[in-house]
């Protein structure tokens, strides 16, 4: 490690004292000399804009010079970029935030903020107890089940209302900064345990309205947001409610999204979306009527085969039935007529092979008769004569096969027995 620098410690980092900023120059002073048991190196540099994960908000990603960054993680005060090539010692390299995902993660980290804020406040008086920032959408945890509060689509309304006004008057958000152990500054509950030996305490203020500590990146003033919209909401244990929402881009990605599906929807469906619904609940329920039918159809297929095996094994003590259009349900469907028949009396010899599915795909296949003698000596013969097939049971032998080529040779094999 290079000894003319030390890092400049988490809590004032060039990404939090500027959240825009998106290449930064800076040095490298250490390096992993072996990646470690995931393939990375871990690098140290002296400076960073590439946020390292905390506070709910995900890690940043970037280059170091032309090395992709996969991770950044902070270890104490201390913050390290996770890379697949080393980096040189005490080079000077050009650092890349991938501003995509940095903006969005400002956006929602930010906008947390303010939604809590406006929960927090009269006439709703509601604490956030945990966030979470997904890759899709974001919710906060309310203590719905402690505090008897009912959140109702009605508050959830006028919430989102009352937050989109908020961001249409702009007030500015102010980073306050302050060094961990000056004596008359007071370690928040929120700062991990680890976090200790100086660092910098920073708190988030929404102009008149809110004062959190927060280590994360943030808008400099409400407008940035662009917009809120809560989506919905999920019981959770304890009797938390979770309110999941978007901001910002968020709500741009996820209405071109859901606008693209409607119209390849509307063009399936050859109607407008508001009878979207209509016309999808009309062809479920056309499709659990033509599957009943199709059952129906199935049972009746199943009879007449059994009937094709009574009569086959009037002349012999076999009977082999392959198709390939059906599947496993209909071979149980002709097991439970055989055995409703009783066609195969116990003891006896005979011995009956029901086989489904694609020639060069294979399916399903049962060996069911008179004793499990016949039947273990049945399947020994259709591992003998056909390749790839697994299975096994007792008194009924059930397998799968992985094609079905050759299975006009079994009618010879069991000829033999």
């Amino acid at each position: 490690m290079s000894e003319e620098l030390k890092q400049v410690p988490v809590g004032d980092l060039h990404c939090q004292r500027d959240t825009f900023a998106r290449q930064f120059t800076t040095t490298c002073i250490a390096c992993s000399e072996k990646p470690n048991k995931k393939g990375l190196y871990e690098v140290k540099l002296y400076d960073t804009i590439l946020f390292p994960e905390g506070g709910g908000q995900p890690a940043d990603t970037g280059f170091i010079d032309n090395v992709q960054v996969y991770d950044v993680q902070r270890q104490k005060l201390a913050h390290v970029h996770y890379t697949k090539q080393p980096v040189p010692v005490g080079k000077e390299v050009q650092l890349t935030v991938d501003w995509k995902r940095r903006w969005d993660h400002v956006q929602q980290h930010s906008g947390q903020h303010l939604l809590s804020a406006v929960l927090e406040q009269a006439p709703y008086n509601i604490e956030t107890v945990s966030w979470n920032m997904g890759e899709k959408k974001c919710y906060i945890e309310l203590p719905t089940g402690t505090k008897k509060v009912e959140i109702t689509p009605e508050m959830l309304a006028r919430v989102e209302t009352d937050v989109n006004d908020l961001i249409l008057k702009n007030a500015s958000v102010i980073t306050h900064v302050q060094e961990a152990d000056h004596k008359d500054t007071e370690r928040p509950a929120s700062l991990p345990a680890d976090y200790v030996g100086g660092g910098i305490i920073r708190t988030i203020e929404i102009q008149h309205l809110d004062k959190n500590p927060c280590c994360g990146t943030h808008v400099t003033s409400l407008g940035q947001l662009q917009a809120v919209k809560i989506l919905h909401t999920e019981n959770v244990r304890g009797g938390n409610t979770r309110v999941f929402f978007l901001f910002g881009q968020r709500i741009l990605d996820t209405l071109d999204s859901s606008y693209n599906i409607s119209r390849q929807i509307n063009a399936l469906l050859t109607c407008p979306p508001e009878k979207f619904v209509d016309n999808i609940d009309k062809l479920q329920n056309q499709s659990k009527e033509n599957l009943k039918k199709a059952k129906r159809l199935l049972e009746l297929l199943a009879v007449y085969t059994v009937n094709d095996i009574e009569a086959d094994l009037k002349e012999k003590t076999f009977a082999i039935v392959y198709k390939e259009d059906v599947d496993m349900e209909f071979l149980t469907m002709v097991a439970n007529v055989v055995r409703d028949r009783k066609l195969l009396e116990e003891g006896t010899q005979k011995v009956i092979v029901l086989a489904a599915g694609e020639k060069n795909v294979g399916g399903p296949i049962i060996i069911t008769g008179g004793n499990n003698d016949i039947v273990q000596k049945t399947g020994k013969i259709v591992n003998t004569v056909l390749s790839g097939v697994k299975g096994g049971g007792k008194g009924r032998w059930q397998g799968k096969a992985q094609n079905w080529n050759g299975i006009e040779d079994l009618e010879k094999a069991f000829e033999q027995l």
